[in-house]
């Protein structure tokens, strides 16, 4: 069903111009005037109008547009104008896309994109992202689209400083209208009626312009048309009649509407569901006039549409009307009328190919006349690919016409136009599907390619973070025994019960494993013995840094979310260096959840991150991967602790052989500090340890869950 619809739609500023309607949301301008004033410009004058000049012609002179916006690069680059950097590549991608090269614009959307967002352009920001998903779109990569157009409508909702929404009525609602044609295609008909209705609805009372009204009960109809509810299809395409004649625009789609109206009168399943009198093409309010068949109806609407179209010089739909009245009178036997407009619409047909174009007048192209050129012109490439696909329909059409009365001579020509037709139409189908091909493989090496950069830049901000606390090493470890020392002390002295629990959870969250400890100064001995002076000094202050962090979190009940997050970053950061990088590591935070002001107990969640390390993936054929999750679950802060490790089982079962009296002694002070403190907390303290498993039931890994109360 999608060769059969033309558009999605792309999202640009409009501009009236003398036909008032074409291009409502494209940005176009005048070329003659901003060539004429163009000599005469200088700085970020002459900058605009540089884009102003490349976005016009983006979709008509390809290497023009070329010219100016390359122009208008050099020129940004020398005034610093990041947003005129923009918007030239932006012109770049429209010049590609129209071209169907579909991997070139997106990349050069991609970039427009990252300015855009850069420097706070919200509103740009969201209309390079619809460019993208209309890309991903023609690219047929739907799903894709629209999950990029999901964001653009993130963006529009977003609010400004003043508290004024991003996007206008228009900007946001109009995205429901470009989700509208992916339903259609993938057979949601019935979701794109939904989109079109609140279209219609936000649309008259935000006095939308009149051919935009139009084109969208147009749209509605189409819905109803192929979710079977014809009556209300019929209903909308003819309300599009009532519309006042205000320009040319509203003319053309009248007679655009009556032509499809006439194929749906045609429609063999839909004339034994409708009574003929709903068909009347005379005043309905004159009861004198005689009921007309369907048929006469559809004829009538033909030969009103195709009369009006060819006179005016719209090629397209004049030849459609002519090829349908011309197979409406083979149906009727009425030999001469069909070939006649066979004839009419084969040399419409020959003249779109010799000009590579719908239009008989250039100025025909601002008119919306179609529907789609509200929001997308029609490039020459979709107009060779359409006007082939008449050309291989028509000549069929025309050949089995001589063939069924037996003029043999003439319908072996047709066939051999129609087979070369089809030939032409093959090879510009293969050039599209291999340049969709092309894009939705760049696609996913880019998306791999953007994933790599940002875990190296992570990398880059650990290294200079380990560079800055290198000199705190000593001190944060002389640190450590001193307050060690102290609390040891303390100890001895407490006496009432809850000084007891107290000291209790202290203890408790500054256990630390004592081998971890020995094999980590061992570590860095050996290191220097071995005179890796880089190594040692990398290792130690990973070192440093964590005990620095417990030395400061330990005399508090509660620390914020951040401060425990970086202790546990720097404690996996420093087991990774331990194990050779034999795992990695990622801390993922709701972006709900705001990591400083939120407090936690101190010294939860080391002991859960400790074990995933010596029993999950330090025993792990491969690569290890540990996965610290902080999400919102009510009233609960929900941690996760995955890895990818060899499982409970299989660690129980090293353990017996390597250890037969180990205990698990960290763990099970966690659960009874937990024990502990659920004692005075209206809202649980819950740990849940679950073993994952493949379809199979092969062990993959632990998934350790622990939900944590919220405190004031």
């Amino acid at each position: 069903m999608w060769k059969r619809l033309i558009c999605f739609m792309i999202l640009s500023t409009s501009l009236a111009n003398a036909y008032a309607q074409a291009f409502q949301d494209i940005e176009w301008y005048d070329v003659d005037s901003l060539l004429s004033v163009l000599p005469h410009q200088h700085g970020v004058e002459r900058l605009k109008s540089l884009n102003n000049l490349a976005a016009s012609l983006s979709f008509q002179d390809a290497k023009q547009c070329s010219r100016y916006a390359l122009e208008a690069l050099e020129l940004a680059k020398v005034l610093n104008h990041p947003e005129g950097t923009a918007a030239a590549f932006r012109n770049l991608g429209r010049k590609d896309f129209y071209a169907g090269y579909y991997p070139g614009a997106l990349d050069y959307y991609q970039k427009a994109l990252r300015i855009y967002d850069k420097t706070g352009k919200d509103r740009l920001t969201a209309r390079t992202i619809v460019d993208i998903s209309t890309t991903h779109f023609f690219a047929g990569n739907i799903e894709k689209a629209l999950e990029i157009m999901d964001e653009a409508l993130r963006i529009y909702r977003k609010k400004n400083k003043d508290g004024s929404p991003v996007g206008s009525a228009r900007d946001t609602i109009t995205i429901y209208s470009r989700i509208g044609l992916p339903y259609r295609l993938t057979g949601r008909s019935d979701q794109a009626r939904l989109l079109y209705l609140k279209y219609l609805e936000v649309g008259k009372k935000n006095n939308f312009e009149i051919t935009d009204m139009m084109v969208h009960h147009g749209l509605l109809a189409m819905c109803y048309y192929e979710t079977g509810n014809i009556d209300s299809c019929i209903y909308y395409f003819r309300l599009s009649q009532q519309f006042p004649d205000a320009n040319m625009s509203i003319y053309a789609l009248k007679h655009e509407n009556l032509r499809r109206m006439a194929g749906i009168y045609l429609d063999p399943v839909i004339k034994q569901r409708l009574h003929p009198s709903f068909m009347d093409y005379k005043n309905p309010n004159k009861g004198s006039e005689p009921d007309y068949s369907m048929t006469d109806t559809a004829i009538h609407y033909l030969k009103t549409s195709f009369n009006w179209f060819s006179q005016q010089g719209f090629l397209k739909q004049s030849q459609l009307a002519s090829r349908q009245l011309g197979d409406l009178y083979s149906n009727l036997d009425s030999l001469k009328q069909a070939e006649h407009y066979y004839c009419k619409s084969e040399e419409l047909l020959n003249e779109m190919i010799s000009k590579g174009s719908y239009y008989r007048y250039d100025s025909l192209k601002y008119v919306v006349s179609w529907g789609s050129e509200l929001y997308l012109p029609f490039t020459r490439k979709m107009i060779r690919e359409s006007v082939y696909r008449q050309a291989n329909m028509l000549y069929n059409q025309i050949y089995r016409f001589y063939q069924h009365q037996n003029r043999l001579e003439d319908a072996m020509k047709y066939l051999i136009f129609a087979s070369n037709a089809k030939d032409t139409l093959q090879l510009l189908e293969k050039n599209r599907e291999a340049i969709e091909i092309q894009t939705k493989y760049e696609t996913e090496q880019k998306e791999q390619e953007i994933f790599q950069l940002s875990q190296e830049n992570q990398l880059k901000e650990l290294r200079i973070r380990q560079g800055i606390i290198i000199l705190l090493a000593l001190v944060g470890l002389l640190m450590l025994i001193i307050l060690v020392s102290i609390l040891l002390l303390r100890q001895r002295n407490l006496r009432t019960e809850q000084e007891q629990l107290r000291l209790m959870q202290r203890i408790l969250r500054l256990q630390m494993n004592p081998h971890f400890i020995f094999n980590s100064l061992s570590s860095i001995q050996h290191q220097v013995v071995q005179g890796d002076s880089e190594n040692a000094s990398i290792y130690l202050a990973q070192f440093s840094i964590l005990i620095r962090n417990v030395l400061h979190n330990s005399i508090y009940e509660y620390i914020e979310l951040e401060e425990e997050l970086k202790t546990l970053e720097s404690y996996l950061s420093l087991q990774q260096l331990r194990f050779n990088k034999k795992f990695d590591f990622k801390i993922e935070t709701d972006k709900k959840i705001l990591r400083k002001g939120t407090e936690i107990p101190v010294m939860m969640l080391q002991p859960f991150v400790e074990n995933a390390i010596e029993h999950g993936v330090k025993n792990k054929t491969g690569k290890g991967l540990i996965i610290l999750r902080v999400k919102m679950d009510k009233e609960h802060l929900l941690f996760e602790i995955e890895d990818n490790g060899i499982g409970r089982e299989k660690a129980a079962e090293l353990l017996r052989l390597q250890n037969p009296d180990h205990q698990s002694m960290a763990t099970g002070a966690i659960k009874e500090r937990i024990s502990i403190m659920n004692r005075n907390n209206k809202n649980k303290y819950i740990l849940l340890v679950t073993d994952l498993k493949d379809k199979g039931g092969k062990t993959q890994g632990t998934l350790v869950r622990l939900w944590l109360p919220l405190t004031d």
